[in-house]
């Protein structure tokens, strides 16, 4: 006779394996996770198939009918047996697979609570649901202060249990006075399939104490650090700083190092002993940092660690290996933050030369961001640049786009990736010169502050993309964010807009049809060209929005009938509806509220930036 429970570990695989599962019940492309993108060659990965919910089709009217709430509630009671929820059912139809994709988890666990904890252990121990375990790929533990339960998480799940498990999040750790049992550290190395760590607004009472949370895990090679602070950051160590900051095998590649996000930091509440206590941590954090550089190839910083650019390259001299370099906000004015001029004098500014791979700066001001292009004033500094992203706080100055159109021009064929944004000025360049960039396959361009006229956003897409001179190109997105209406004169939105003349519009056309365009893809996945217009600012007065609207979808006509362009115009990211339009509206489309088919309104659920 069968073993019942070998039978349901044998159909239940296909809950860890997503090639087993039919097209017909693959997850939405929300619910499927980015890892099963990237599994297996790219020519075996298909798109799944979206399930819409409706309501069940009976095989006779006689029988009982279950309301949807009733069914929902059913599976709401199988919660501990996920294998059942998966197998019988998703697989009765679709009413009663979205009743239970409600209750069955994806590839990720969250606990906020040991309640939570609780139930997943007694979840996952279970012989039945062995394979339910290799599903996951992402944990999140989010610590309460009042009830902590962070302290004793390896020891209620262990390692083995979950073997697909990839990266670990915690957050809100405070073990400033009480640290772990030992017995913590010892179940923590049982996760040996865990390759990256978070951690978010975490508290230590000393770096020992965080280099043990570390070391625990035995393959780790990705480490993020954010808002990560220490109580005591100059207690006297028992063991020297090779041993005490290194990692215990050397694999770490990639380490993300961060203070406190801007927006949570209340300078008013700040002492001058929170701000010593702050820069020693933030140095002592540092020097863990270098003590791994050996081995690291990607490092992101934030530049509040650091008192000038000359600090920053005595930072990076340690690292050999490093190709791809992320900075953040901007350098410090604060005097207790100690550089690393005073505590390693034996490195100058020319003692090591990266030749970067990626290069990042994000939510930058424009002087810290013509500081920082000096990393990249060099040939050997740009042989090898396939990535280059800025995002500026603010607009950009006419030196700092000189100076980036210098650093992109020699690049010409290597560069493949490129991100700019920033605030815009109505009348003034803001973005640099593309014209040395042939071999460019993604393209992104965000602006802020936008002028919500027809004419000014008109300008600033012809400076785009006229510029522009890959055929290479496989993605562009273009996102602009309309300000309010006051940048505009007074009498523009009580008198009709004045749209530019036929012969603009007609130019437009001609850049949109060169023949560098003729290989941008058709609209499939993520390859397509994207124009995404932000009118929240904008959304009290339809008058205006319907006109730019009209007067975009003018503009983009020929690459609407080609199908290679998607416009979109929303309000709110998070929470509100945005309009989707794929082709160029017909009379009868115009005659309905949404343009017919041509404009779909979706809901954003989950949407994250």
């Amino acid at each position: 006779m069968d073993d019942p429970v070998n039978n349901i570990e044998h159909v239940g695989d296909q809950i860890a394996d997503p090639d087993s599962i039919p097209d017909s019940d693959k997850l939405t492309g929300e619910e499927s996770g980015e890892e099963e993108k990237g599994s297996g060659p790219a020519s075996e990965w298909r798109w799944p198939i979206e399930i819409l919910f409706r309501q069940p089709i009976y095989s006779s009217d006689t029988g009982p009918r279950l309301p949807q709430e009733l069914i929902e509630r059913i599976c709401e009671f199988l919660w501990d047996e996920p294998v059942q929820l998966a197998v019988s059912c998703t697989r009765i139809c679709p009413a009663w697979y979205h009743a239970a994709r409600r209750v069955l988890r994806r590839h990720s666990i969250t606990w906020r609570a040991r309640e939570a904890l609780q139930d997943y252990a007694h979840t996952l121990i279970s012989h039945r649901n062995a394979p339910y375990r290799k599903r996951f790929r992402e944990l999140g533990i989010y610590d309460n202060a009042s009830k902590p339960f962070a302290h004793v998480w390896p020891m209620f799940i262990r390692g083995w249990i979950l073997p697909g498990l990839r990266s670990v999040t915690l957050e809100d750790l405070d073990w400033s006075t009480k640290p772990p049992h030992n017995s913590f550290f010892i179940y923590l190395s049982s996760y040996t399939s865990v390759s990256s760590l978070q951690m978010y607004d975490c508290r230590f009472r000393s770096l020992p104490d965080l280099r043990r949370v570390i070391n625990a895990l035995p393959n780790l090679t990705s480490l993020l650090l954010r808002n990560v602070t220490l109580q005591h950051p100059l207690r006297q160590r028992l063991v020297p700083d090779y041993i005490t900051l290194r990692a215990r095998s050397l694999k770490l590649e990639s380490i993300i190092l961060h203070g406190s996000t801007p927006e949570h930091l209340d300078v008013s509440d700040v002492s001058s002993d929170y701000e010593e206590t702050t820069a020693l941590g933030c140095q002592a954090l540092l020097r863990m940092v270098v003590a791994n550089s050996s081995t690291v190839t990607r490092l992101a910083l934030d530049l509040r660690f650091f008192t000038s650019l000359s600090a920053l390259r005595q930072c990076l001299a340690h690292f050999c290996c490093l190709t791809s370099f992320k900075a953040q906000y901007q350098f410090t004015s604060n005097p207790s933050m100690v550089t690393f001029e005073e505590t390693n004098p034996a490195y100058t500014e020319n003692t090591s030369t990266h030749s970067w791979s990626t290069f990042t700066l994000m939510d930058v001001p424009d002087r810290s961001a013509l500081q920082l292009l000096q990393l990249l004033s060099t040939p050997d500094t740009c042989s090898k640049l396939e990535e280059f992203n800025i995002y500026l706080t603010g607009r950009p100055s006419a030196t700092l786009l000189s100076c980036t159109s210098r650093v992109l021009h020699p690049l010409g064929h290597r560069l493949r990736n490129l991100v700019w944004g920033c605030s815009v000025d109505p009348d003034v360049e803001v973005t640099p010169s593309l014209k040395g960039n042939t071999s460019l396959q993604s393209l992104r361009i965000i602006l802020e502050d936008v002028a919500p006229s027809p004419q000014k956003i008109h300008r600033a897409l012809t400076a785009m993309l006229s510029d522009i001179v890959s055929e290479d190109l496989q993605h562009v997105y273009i996102a602009l964010t309309l300000a309010h209406l006051e940048v505009l004169p007074q009498n523009y939105g009580r008198t009709a807009a004045v749209v530019d003349p036929a012969e603009s519009i007609s130019a437009f056309h001609t850049i949109l049809s060169r023949e560098i365009f003729n290989g941008l893809p058709l609209r499939t996945n993520n390859r397509c060209v994207e124009v995404d217009f932000d009118v929240g600012n904008i959304q009290d007065n339809p008058a205006v929005v319907a006109t730019i609207k009209a007067y975009i979808i003018t503009l983009f006509a020929p690459w609407l009938e080609r199908a290679i362009v998607i416009l979109m115009f929303h309000s709110n990211f998070h929470s509100g509806t945005w309009e989707t339009i794929t082709s160029v509206p017909t009379s009868e489309d115009t005659s309905s509220d949404h343009g017919g088919e041509v404009v779909e309104e979706s809901k954003i659920v989950g949407a994250r930036l």
